[in-house]
């Protein structure tokens, strides 16, 4: 009686070792399968930026110099914000990495493209921009003109304002006197995009070449003013 007893007890032992065995094996192909999928959807996504990235090597780095041609309603402090705002700007759209940022610029859409970009690629788009041919001012190359006029709205939501028969920027003192320099340098980057021939259909349309770089130039111009640069 005593050996059938140890002989159950033993085979019981032996099922629960062997199905503990098979449970392990199973549990490690489970995680080897989780490791391997994770591995491939890592390379997938490396691929997919590689298709999408653009080298911006590839494209000729121009050069831009920032003129003030017309300044009115600035004195003062206003004066020596918008000269800041100047030096800024220059600084950043001469660099690569404003290059590398505007030529592999994604829109809402996860796309390397522009919104409202008048059938133009990204490289297409630094470069004129990089041309520095205002629309009304096309015997100045390599040069952002500007006349600025400050106004003040005091109830507008309106930072800035122009249009393709002007060559006036019209700046809104309601913003412009709690604004850093970098952030004047972003809006002063809009509307010029403005001047070159890049509009947007709305406000809202955020991934349109004015406010995209606008808002490179803001934020690099912040590291600038940092000192990580």
């Amino acid at each position: 009686m005593k050996k059938w007893i140890f002989s159950i007890s033993l085979f019981l032992t032996a099922f629960v070792f062997l199905n503990n065995s098979d449970h392990k094996c199973d549990h490690n192909k489970h995680g080897q399968m989780m490791e391997f999928s994770s591995t491939v959807q890592r390379v997938q996504k490396f691929q997919s930026f590689e298709s999408q990235y653009y080298n911006p090597r590839k494209v000729q780095t121009g050069h831009l110099s920032v003129k003030a041609m017309q300044i009115k309603g600035f004195e003062g402090d206003s004066l020596l914000k918008l000269k800041k705002a100047f030096e800024v700007l220059e600084k950043v759209v001469n660099s690569e990495e404003f290059k590398n940022r505007v030529i592999n610029f994604k829109n809402n859409q996860n796309e390397r493209s522009f919104a409202s970009n008048n059938g133009l690629s990204n490289e297409q788009i630094y470069e004129i921009f990089m041309d520095g041919r205002e629309t009304l001012q096309q015997n100045t190359p390599g040069e952002m003109n500007f006349f600025l006029s400050l106004y003040h709205r005091r109830f507008s939501k309106v930072i800035g304002w122009t249009d393709g028969s002007i060559n006036t920027i019209n700046v809104n003192w309601k913003f412009f006197k709690d604004f850093l320099p970098n952030e004047v340098a972003g809006n002063l980057a809009h509307e010029w995009t403005h001047k070159i021939g890049f509009d947007h259909i709305s406000a809202a349309e955020h991934d349109s070449a004015p406010y995209a770089i606008g808002y490179i130039v803001r934020e690099m111009g912040a590291k600038y003013l940092s000192g990580a640069h």
